[in-house]
């Protein structure tokens, strides 16, 4: 799948449109199948294409959102991510480049992610505001879906002291926007040992 990957990413990357193709000929769970497929290899050729992808598909403004959470993104976001930000703690040599990129993709990725869910989440509270009501249970399976990614917070809160000034604005970027997404639902990653 390694040239069919790359090649998708470069079509990806020019042309936002083939996202939709993706999407019509429903590759999102292929993808989610070579990530599993590939997860005890994350700084593998083939797990770096399969994540640059996957940037791309999210970063679409076409993409079908609803349907990669359906999928299970938030779950393969946060164990990507546990094992990257472990791997990138663990380093020795913080400026490894395949370690730092994974990281920072990664991190593009959630947060898109969480920028889609408090744009509805946004949306929908103005509408009740306003009093045109509207259908708060997307906004509701929305944050549903996405709370296991409130696991990510002691991790990125460990990222926010680090040296690399990328990471370092991607990460606070991402803790912030779970916080004002999930307030105080996560206590425990507030505690001595995780600051």
């Amino acid at each position: 799948p390694m040239y069919a990957l790359k090649l998708l990413v470069t079509l990806t990357e020019h042309n936002p449109a083939y996202v939709s193709l993706l999407e019509e000929n429903h590759l999102f769970p292929v993808l989610f199948q070579v990530i599993l497929e590939h997860q005890d290899s994350m700084l593998g050729n083939t797990m770096q294409t399969a994540i640059a992808l996957l940037n791309n598909v999210v970063a679409s403004k076409s993409t079908n959102m609803m349907l990669l959470f359906e999928e299970g993104l938030a779950h393969h976001i946060c164990n990507l991510l546990m094992e990257t930000v472990a791997l990138y703690l663990e380093a020795d040599d913080k400026s490894s480049t395949k370690t730092a990129n994974a990281l920072l993709s990664l991190l593009d990725i959630l947060h898109c992610m969480l920028m889609y869910t408090t744009n509805i989440v946004r949306q929908t509270l103005q509408a009740q505001k306003s009093g045109t009501g509207g259908d708060t249970q997307v906004a509701e399976d929305l944050l549903l879906i996405n709370k296991p990614l409130t696991d990510l917070i002691s991790l990125l809160i460990q990222l926010v002291p680090g040296e690399d000034t990328e990471i370092f604005e991607s990460a606070s970027q991402c803790l912030s926007l779970l916080v004002q997404l999930y307030g105080g639902s996560s206590q425990e990653s507030m505690s001595p040992e995780n600051m």
